[in-house]
């Protein structure tokens, strides 16, 4: 025992020497708090995929960057304390890498998804994320600690010193820019500053985000003027019952109806009157830039006309049918609740509980059921809306208990190990989702009307499937995972007998490659309604529809054919295995 206690008092005396001494060399305390604020740089320099002289700006910059801030000052300690926003910026960047096991920074999209999410979806996902939480706080916790200590101390750099570290990291500064243009041959089309050196691409993308916020808060604004000048075509004297199902983070590998070995689809499989598009993907992996494709008339190709124009629910309105929304989504200021608010009816069943402040966790038939309440109250045309929650995170909480098919299913973390427990649980969410759809198909069918129906996926689900280990959805790269939707399309028989040719093409169609922005024309070509907007080349219900290159809206709003996203070897085998593409 004596000797154990005589090392175990060795090793303190030694650590606290080693404070000691620490606390009294402002420069070394100055070198380390420059490598705590590059500890994403690092890992950017290994995983990027671009030449050496590229990674060799992925860190010069930002050591000559750091550098030169905490020199300015003469207690690197309160300069350190006061870069506490790029602590944060920093933890984001690292959560965002155990996610997606990939080299990419925080996007203009990742900082909108963080403002369009709710407290409590945060919550769901932090709590089963304890090892990045871990690795932030032993990052960042002893650093701010040592620079309060020594800026309560005075412990200062001599200005000798100070001179010749801002003097280093000018050359650093020098040296990035110096060798960007030998930079450009590498793996990716362009290498930028703003897009591939941190931190000067997240300074941007924060930019961009904002940029976006503003032009959503004046949307109401920007969008009055607009008219669809929508007409409806008399074509057949039944009331019409048009329904639209927002999916949420639904992947259609773990969809019975795509080929999974799983029964996931045990009503739909049995289902008549269905189309199922087996090559559909989305046009955004995000559901703030999804849905908004889904219910306008834009998409990626002239995605910034989007503020200026209204949504499906004007050009219904305008054809004179009654337009109802029911959403299972928190209510989170972005451009769908904008658009939502656009239809007659309109009511979020996701609220906050007033007692407790959390969100309350309805199950998506309840829409099912307000919406056959409609159906009986009110005699007109219809085009509703239904917005689930789906297979949202944490997937166990998406399903009554009923519906635990596949067990074990209770997730306690989120790792590769764990995976078995997640695909439990993410399944049994997509039997519940099969259920909640065809509930409400049995639902129209009562009503003896023209009723045509479409759901659709706003994008896919990561489920650490393959060596990448990447998980959720949102990655400034999409894979084939989130790209890959399922999309289908039901309809009456009554529909059937008074629009034989819109049935017809929609079955001819269901072989042909799709996206998302074939929903908007879809649904009104079906409706018969009529639209200087309407582009019929892009409508599943018309033979004029055109096989196209399927373009994705990038992180900068801008459409690119998607595969020229940069897809991983992984996504481009998976896609042509599977028979995906143009």
């Amino acid at each position: 025992m004596t000797v154990i206690n005589q090392r175990q008092m060795k090793s303190s005396f030694g650590l606290t020497d080693f404070l000691r001494k620490l606390l009294t060399n402002p420069l070394g305390l100055l070198w380390y708090y420059v490598i705590i604020c590059m500890a994403p740089s690092f890992y950017f320099a290994i995983s990027q995929p671009v030449n050496f002289i590229a990674r060799a700006i992925i860190l010069f910059f930002p050591l000559g960057f750091f550098l030169l801030v905490l020199s300015l000052v003469r207690n690197s300690g309160r300069g350190f304390v006061f870069l506490f926003p790029v602590f944060l910026l920093n933890g984001f960047q690292i959560i965002l890498f155990y996610l997606f096991r990939g080299p990419d920074a925080i996007s203009a999209d990742m900082f909108l998804n963080v403002v369009t999410t709710s407290t409590s979806e945060a919550g769901e996902l932090l709590s089963s994320m304890t090892q990045a939480i871990l690795v932030i706080c032993l990052l960042y916790i002893p650093a701010l600690i040592l620079a309060i200590i020594q800026w309560s101390t005075n412990n200062v750099l001599k200005k000798n010193i100070r001179k010749k570290m801002i003097l280093t990291s000018l050359i650093f500064l020098s040296l990035s820019f110096a060798l960007f243009p030998l930079s450009k041959n590498s793996f990716r089309s362009k290498f930028t500053f703003h897009n591939d050196v941190y931190p000067a691409n997240i300074v941007y993308n924060l930019g961009f985000a904002i940029h976006k916020i503003i032009k959503v808060k004046n949307y109401p604004q920007t969008s009055k003027p607009f008219l669809f000048d929508a007409v409806k075509k008399d074509t057949a004297s039944k009331r019409m019952i048009v329904v639209l199902i927002i999916g949420e983070t639904g992947r259609a590998v773990s969809w019975q109806l795509y080929g999974y070995n799983r029964p996931t689809n045990p009503n739909l499989e049995k289902q008549s009157n269905l189309i199922v598009f087996k090559d559909a993907i989305t046009e955004n992996n995000a559901t703030h830039k999804s849905v908004p494709i889904i219910l306008s008339c834009n998409d990626a190709t002239d995605f910034k006309d989007i503020y200026y124009r209204k949504s499906i629910f004007a050009a219904f309105n305008e054809a004179g049918f009654t337009t109802v929304c029911f959403s299972n989504q928190p209510d989170n200021h972005s451009l769908t609740e904008d658009f939502y608010r656009q239809a007659d009816i309109f009511r979020i069943i996701r609220v906050k509980d007033p007692a407790t402040g959390d969100y309350t966790n309805p199950y998506d038939e309840e829409l099912t059921e307000m919406m056959k309440k409609i159906i009986k109250e009110n005699k007109d045309n219809l085009f509703i809306v239904l917005h689930s929650y789906g297979s949202h995170f944490n997937y166990g909480d998406r399903y009554p208990r009923q519906f635990s098919i596949f067990t074990p299913d209770k997730i306690s973390q989120l790792s590769q190990s764990e995976r078995p427990v997640l695909i439990n649980a993410y399944d049994n969410s997509i039997v519940y989702t099969d259920y909640f759809i065809s509930q409400t198909i049995r639902a129209l069918e009562e009503t003896k009307t023209d009723a045509f129906l479409v759901y659709t996926s706003d994008h896919g689900e990561d489920i650490f499937d393959d060596s990448r280990n990447g998980f959720l959805h949102s990655s400034p790269i999409p894979n084939y995972f989130q790209l890959r939707i399922p999309f289908i399309i039901w309809y009456s028989n009554e529909y059937k007998n008074d629009f034989p040719e819109n049935v017809s093409a929609a079955i001819t169609n269901g072989q042909k490659p799709i996206s998302t922005n074939s929903v908007f024309p879809t649904l009104l070509n079906a409706a018969g309604i009529t639209t200087p907007y309407l582009n019929n080349s892009l409508s599943l219900v018309s033979n004029n529809f055109t096989v196209k290159p399927r373009m994705y809206l990038d992180d900068h709003d801008h459409g690119i054919p998607y595969l020229q996203m940069n897809l991983a070897p992984e996504d481009l085998f998976l896609l042509k295995k599977n028979r995906i593409g143009d």
